[in-house]
């Protein structure tokens, strides 16, 4: 921006998905919200978000959807209206971002698109020499507000970390890592993951049966669940009050929820907007849940009797369906050199010690002999003694 009035001045960059929880790949992109301030009253603010806080209350649904309908029109507006006394007063933050880049780094960057017209409006670009991807958005709270949650849940949970990672490389193998592709983004895997762990618990509490946290088991678990067992049809999920599922076609769930034209979708209702589906925008959940059988299918049959022994990438069961990336097979020979260097190592050691251990008893059998011989220098023996 090269106005007289520089908004950045007047704005905040907040960090939010994976990269602000941890749980990012080495592709992963950066997700930030620039927060406008000043742009619309702050008295506004409180009661837009007090509306949205009764609407996720009230019981409702025409009220709800009226309270974040008239939310979101007034999110337009004063997007729209930002900053009227600049030259650009025709344009949101959203296109000038985008301008902006075009013109001062083009040459920078590989990839740039602005999305508008989306349920968060986003500059979407990629750095040319890194290969680093950014999306930016504008005066979005859900982001920030989702990092804190998810921290929330990788607290109480341990595997959901490991879980995580496995299931959001899964996912970008096979090129279904993007929502607005059809995919299942990371917020909406990372739910579906807690969701799991959730009546898993629930199960092994009411049955009074230990619940190991074997990672193989889960894995397996979690495949068998969403590929073989969930009814996407009738069944809607929801991670909020220790998780539990409901009917998507519930007079009060669904107008939210149920989507004629797509009746196979996955929904999943968001913790921090309960009237919003988080998997909408996952159009492709059908060959999603695919994958996730035919997955689970595989690692079956290398657990099972007769067993299939696996010729792929060695011995690894996993790779079965988590295809080793280059940099993947580099540092798995890199561990695998520095594992033999330390059994060398440790081998040569414990010769070292060996023939330390032999010297110093010999050293020891050389001393006693010593004292031995000197001791008898000068006397007679026992039978020149009885001679004389």
């Amino acid at each position: 921006f090269d106005d007289k009035n520089d908004p950045t001045k007047n704005c905040e960059v907040c960090l939010f998905g994976s990269q602000a929880t941890g749980l990012f790949l080495p592709s992963s992109d950066i997700d930030l919200v620039v927060k406008l301030k000043g742009y619309g009253d702050d008295d506004d603010d409180e009661k837009k978000e007090d509306g949205r806080e009764k609407a996720a209350v009230n019981d409702k649904p025409q009220k709800k959807k009226a309270a974040n309908a008239k939310a979101k029109q007034q999110e337009k507006k004063e997007m729209d209206e930002w900053d009227k006394d600049d030259a650009q007063a025709n344009q949101s933050p959203l296109l000038r971002l985008g301008a902006a880049l075009r013109d001062q780094w083009r040459d920078e960057l590989s990839y740039l698109e602005v999305i508008p017209n989306t349920r968060v409006p986003l500059v979407k670009f990629t750095h040319e020499s890194t290969n680093i991807s950014v999306d930016i958005c504008f005066n979005q709270d859900t982001g920030p507000k989702a990092a804190e949650l998810v921290k929330t849940y990788l607290n109480a949970m341990p595997p959901l970390r490991p879980l995580t990672f496995v299931m959001k490389y899964f996912m970008e193998a096979r090129g279904m890592n993007e929502p607005y592709s059809g995919g299942v983004g990371s917020f909406m895997l990372q739910l579906m993951i807690v969701s799991f762990l959730q009546h898993r618990e629930r199960d092994g509490y009411n049955f009074e049966r230990p619940t190991l946290a074997n990672l193989g088991c889960l894995l397996v678990e979690f495949l068998e669940l969403y590929g073989m067992d969930f009814n996407y049809v009738t069944t809607g999920i929801s991670v909020r009050h220790d998780g539990f599922y409901f009917p998507k076609g519930h007079s009060q769930r669904k107008e939210f929820f149920y989507q004629p034209s797509r009746p196979f979708s996955l929904a999943m209702e968001n913790p921090l907007e309960p009237t919003a589906d988080v998997g909408k925008p996952s159009f492709r959940i059908q060959t999603v849940q695919r994958s996730f059988e035919v997955s689970f299918k595989v690692l079956l049959a290398h657990v099972t009797e007769p067993r299939v022994q696996s010729t792929t990438y060695g011995e690894s069961i996993l790779a079965s369906i988590l295809p080793p990336t280059k940099e993947m097979k580099q540092r798995a020979l890199l561990k695998k050199k520095k594992a033999s260097a330390y059994a060398l190592a440790s081998k040569s050691n414990s010769n070292n010690d060996n023939s330390l251990r032999q010297q110093q008893h010999h050293s020891q059998r050389n001393n006693d002999n010593y004292k031995r011989n000197r001791n008898n220098i000068g006397e007679p023996s026992r039978k020149k003694r009885r001679r004389r």
